[in-house]
């Protein structure tokens, strides 16, 4: 089960409470990223899991140089 009801004021929750992202893993939240088992998506595994902290931490990163 995910633990997403801490940012639930700041990221829209499924019925099942996982984090809606997109492709960026981007929330409606600016700069607020999620990944992993957290996040709605079809296919839960550790490489999808993996990928997802890439694409997050990627797209983080940016938004933070966009700031500057």
């Amino acid at each position: 089960s995910p633990e997403c009801s801490l940012i639930s004021h700041l990221a829209d929750l499924d019925e099942r409470g996982y984090c809606d992202s997109d492709e960026n893993c981007a929330t409606r939240t600016p700069g607020l990223y999620v990944a992993g088992d957290c996040r709605c998506k079809t296919v839960r595994q550790v490489t999808t899991a993996a990928a997802d902290g890439a694409i997050a931490a990627t797209n983080a990163c940016r938004y933070l140089d966009q700031l500057n």
